[in-house]
This record gives structure tokens, sequence and C-alpha cells, in this order.
């Protein structure tokens, strides 16, 4: 620690944590330290003691440190003795007030070690080679509307600018410091901003995935219930459609010969039976529930083989390189349009293929210049209770279109035919090399 030699240190100090603290700090130094509660007791110290130098509190009561300050410089004993002001208060009218005191020098409170050390030094170095100086005229100074009259020499004037100047730096210093934690933590806070809205975002992001699989979990499970709603009543209503033609088969037989169309019909029922359920059961597996990039019109194609030859008029106006991204049971769901105008269309000649834009969003539209459907009828076609009166296949297929977002819906007009628009999520059909 920067000393010179062991000094005799008068601390006047009111405050007796902050009095311990700075004689804990000045025999650490190696000063020898003493100490006074007051100003009143350190006058009355300085009538037996001669310390080296006094460092002495600002505010304190009765007598305050300035006051002390003024009363030590008055007396020829101890005018010699230098005395530092120790204090919070730091503005240019506090300078101005020390020099108009007498005192010599001043260090601002909170101080450390090397601080303290280094005034101590500093202004017994200073005292020691000062010339004596004896100020007969004072010098008058008026500052915010206040008159100062200072009768320092020059050695204490320049020592306390010296101080403030030092002080100035020291606390521009710390300044700096600051300021460059403050851009620092600015930097963090604002990188720790970042990451919170990131986290958000993916949290937001989560949630909103969390929330699309919570509807397809429940959409799932409506699916499971629906279809063993489905395949539970096709079996009964079919089966029992079965043992009643085979009774009727049975019980018309002549000479041992079985009236044919009754096995006929019991065989169509049958056979659309297992169709139903092997529907049910590729729209349930997971399996088979492989989304890909198909061929439009190889789609229709394969959907018109089981049409017979001639029996309608197919007209595919859909254009060459067109795919959609769905399942491939979405061929199911044209095969099932086409039956149902062959079915119910009941005057039914021509069917067709088209794509139109809607708000630049391509749909595909199925027509057919049958009977169309009923006003009233729009709606329940693809529920599965209207179904189980009449078609299944329509809620079936709404089911596999859902799976993937693409929707259907009946725009016909009834008299002139039914019309199907099938409308694709943006992103899900291509035309020609661009998607849409």
């Amino acid at each position: 620690m920067p000393r010179t030699s062991t000094q005799k240190i008068l601390v006047v100090e009111d405050n007796r944590t902050q009095a311990e603290s700075l004689r804990y700090i000045l025999e650490k130094g190696g000063h020898e330290v003493i100490l006074a509660s007051d100003g009143q007791e350190g006058l009355e110290i300085l009538e037996k003691q001669r310390p080296d130098i006094i460092l002495t509190d600002v505010i304190m009561s009765p007598m305050d440190g300035y006051q002390l300050c003024r009363k030590i410089k008055e007396n020829p004993a101890t005018r010699s003795i230098p005395v530092i002001l120790v204090t919070y208060l730091y503005n240019p009218s506090d300078v101005i007030k020390a020099l108009e005191y007498g005192a010599d020098n001043f260090i601002i409170k909170p101080y450390d070690a090397d601080w303290i050390y280094s005034r101590i030094i500093g202004t017994l170095e200073s005292v020691k080679h000062a010339p004596d100086e004896s100020i007969t005229d004072p010098l008058m100074v008026s500052f915010s509307n206040h008159k100062y009259e200072i009768r320092s020499g020059r050695t204490q004037i320049l020592n306390i600018l010296l101080s403030t100047y030092e002080t100035a730096i020291k606390n521009n210093c710390e300044l700096q410091v600051a300021d460059e934690r403050l851009h620092y933590l600015n930097a963090q806070l604002q990188k720790a901003v970042s990451d919170l809205k990131q986290a958000n975002e993916e949290l937001h992001n989560k949630n909103i995935e969390r929330g699309r699989l919570e509807t397809a979990l429940v959409r799932s499970n409506k699916k499971f219930q629906y279809m063993g709603s489905i395949i539970h009543h096709i079996l009964l209503t079919q089966l029992s459609s079965i043992f009643h033609n085979m009774g009727k088969a049975s019980f018309g037989q002549k000479d041992g010969q079985v009236d044919a169309g009754y096995f006929k019909k019991a065989y169509a029922m049958v056979e659309k039976s297992l169709n139903i359920v092997r529907i049910t059961c590729e729209t349930l597996d997971p399996v088979v529930q492989t989304p890909s990039w198909i061929d439009l019109r190889e789609l229709v194609n394969n959907a018109l083989r089981e049409v017979p030859q001639g029996s309608l008029h197919v007209d595919c106006r859909i254009p060459d390189m067109v795919k959609i991204n769905a399942y491939p049971l979405i061929e199911k769901v044209f095969a099932e349009l086409i039956d149902n105008s062959v079915r119910h269309g009941k005057k039914t000649t021509t069917i067709r293929f088209s794509i139109q834009n809607n708000e630049d969003v391509p749909v595909l539209i199925y027509e057919d210049d049958g009977v169309g459907i009923p006003v009233q009828d729009k709606k329940q076609i693809f529920s599965h209770e209207y179904g189980l009166s009449a078609s299944h296949g329509l809620f079936l297929s709404e089911e596999i279109l859902s799976v993937t977002g693409i929707t259907i819906s009946e725009t016909g007009m009834p008299g002139e035919g039914a019309r199907f628009e099938i409308q694709f999520p943006r992103g899900s059909i291509r035309i020609g090399p661009e998607s849409v």
C-alpha cells in the first residue's frame, strides 16, 4: 500500500460504523488513528494531541465539518494541520464552500483505500513544500446567487482544484465503464428479448400444432365411431336383405329349380357389403394413408375402369400434367361419384371433369346430366345417417378427402344434373411444373 511513513491521523466522524471502517483502512496502511465522534470532541483532542492530518465528516451536529475546519484554521496553534473533508456532497458550491472554510482537500464518499492513501500523501506533500501563506485580503467569489469569502492560500486552492479535476476524471471513467456495461447489458437484454420472442413463437407454433393434433385426434375418434356404426349397420342391413332374398329363393323354388333373380340380388348385396367394408378398412388403415403426388387424369381413368363401355359419355377437360397431393384412396371418391351418377342420376348419359379457378386456387368440377339432387338433400348427402338409407359412399368420400384438407360440396341445379366442387388446399395441386 502506498505510504511515505506512519502518520498520526485524527478522524472526526459521528457515524460509528463509518468511523471504524475508515480506521480499519488507515491502520491497515500503517497509520495511527484517533477517533472523535463530533467536531467538539475533535477540538478537545487537538488541545491535548497534535495529529499530522485531520479527516472530518461534513454533515455532523452540533458542529459540522465546515465549522470544525474554520476553527482549526483560525487557531494559530492548529492552522498548519492539513484538513481533508470527507463527504457525500459534490457540486461546485461544495468545492467553493470547502475553500471558504479553509479546507486543504476533500474525499468523496464512497471511497476505497487507494483513493484515501493517495489524497493523504498528496495533501501532506503539498503542505510540506508549500510556503507559509498569510492571507490579508480575502478573495470574494459570487456563485449561484451566493457570495463566498475565500481566505485559502494558493496551495490550498490548487490542491482542491486538482482534486476536483481528479474526481471529475475518476467519475467520468466510472461513467464510461458504467455506460459500456449498460450497453453490454442492453445488448444482453435485447438478445434475451429476442430469444424470449423466438421461444414464444416456438411455443405458439407448438400450441397450434398441438391444437391441430388434438383436433385430428377428435376427428379420428369420431371417424372410428362413424365407421363402426356404418360397418355394423351395413352388415346388419345387407345380411338381412341377403337372408330375405335367399328365403324367397328357397320358398319359390319349383321342381328343384331356384329363381336366379333372387340369387343375383343376394350376390349384388354381398358384393356391395364387401366393397363398403373394404373401403372403410382402407380409410382407417394408417399404412394405406400415405399422401403422394398423383396424376389427376390417370386417377380419373382408373376410376372409369369399372364403368361399362358405351354406358356413359366421358368429357374429361383436365389439362395434362396436373397432379394433386392426396391419399391413393381418393380414387374411390371419383369411383363413388361416377357410381352415384349411374345409379341415382336416372337419365345420366354424360359425365364431365374440368378445372376452374376460384380466387386463384384451382377447383376440380365433376358434373353429370342426370336428375340432380334436391335442394333439401344437398347438405345431408355427406352425412352417415343419410348414407345408411341411400348411398354410404359420399360420407366415406368426404372422410377420405378431409384427411388432407380437401373439401367437397354439391352445387348443381335440381333437374339439370349433379355438380360437385372439390377444392384443394393451397399448395396441394400442381399444374405443369408450377405448384399452386
